[in-house]
C-alpha cells in the first residue's frame, strides 16, 4: 500500500472513531473538553506506534482501552469538585419533544428535566470502572469486551455492569415510582 494511502486510511478512521471516543470519554470525566483532551492524547499515542498496530482495522479496542485507562486514571488523580454553576442548564439540555415535534406539556418537560437530572446524578455518582462498563454496555460492547478494555476478568466486568445498574436503579427508584403513579 502506498504511503499516501495508509493516511488516508488513517484519517478515515479518527474520523469515524472520534465522535464515539470523545462521547465515551465525557461520559466518564463528565467534562466534554477534558474528554477531548484525553481522546486527542490517546490518538497521539497509538498513531505514533500506527506503524505497530494495524489502526483501521483491530484500533477501536486499543484505542477503547487507551480513552478508558486515562479517565480513570484522570479521575483518581482529580477528585471533581460539584458545582451548582457547572450543572445549571445541562438537564435543560435538549428540550423533550413530543414524537410530532410539538413541545411537550409544560408538566412532562419538567418531568423529563428532573429525570434527566437524576441520570445524570446518579451516573456521576458511581465509581469510575463502574460507570466506565455500563457506559460500554451501553455502546453494545459483550461482557468479553467490556473486560478486556477495563482490564479485569470477564465475571468482574459483568459484577461492574451489574453494580451500576442496582446503584442507579436505587438512585431513580424515587422518580420513577412517582412517574409510574
Amino acid at each position: 500500500m502506498a504511503r499516501g494511502d495508509a493516511h488516508d486510511e488513517l484519517d478515515a478512521w479518527v474520523l469515524a472513531t472520534a465522535p464515539r471516543a470523545v462521547a465515551y470519554a465525557a461520559s466518564l470525566l463528565r467534562d466534554r473538553h477534558q474528554a477531548e483532551d484525553v481522546v486527542q492524547d490517546c490518538y497521539c499515542r497509538l498513531l505514533a506506534k500506527a506503524d505497530v498496530y494495524d489502526l483501521p482495522h483491530s484500533g477501536v479496542k486499543l484505542l477503547f482501552k487507551a480513552v478508558t485507562r486515562a479517565c480513570i486514571n484522570l479521575a483518581t488523580r482529580e477528585r471533581p469538585v460539584l458545582s451548582l454553576d457547572a450543572l445549571k442548564g445541562r438537564a435543560g439540555e435538549g428540550a423533550w419533544e413530543a414524537e410530532d415535534g410539538r413541545a411537550a406539556p409544560p408538566d412532562r418537560a419538567a418531568m423529563h428535566r428532573e429525570l434527566a437530572a437524576a441520570v445524570d446524578d446518579a451516573l456521576a455518582r458511581l465509581p469510575v470502572p463502574q460507570r466506565a462498563a455500563l457506559e460500554l454496555r451501553s455502546l453494545g460492547h459483550s461482557q468479553r469486551d467490556i473486560a478486556e478494555l477495563l482490564d479485569v476478568t470477564p465475571s468482574h466486568a459483568g459484577v461492574l455492569v451489574h453494580r451500576a445498574r442496582q446503584a442507579l436503579a436505587a438512585r431513580l427508584a424515587p422518580l420513577v415510582g412517582e412517574a409510574r403513579e
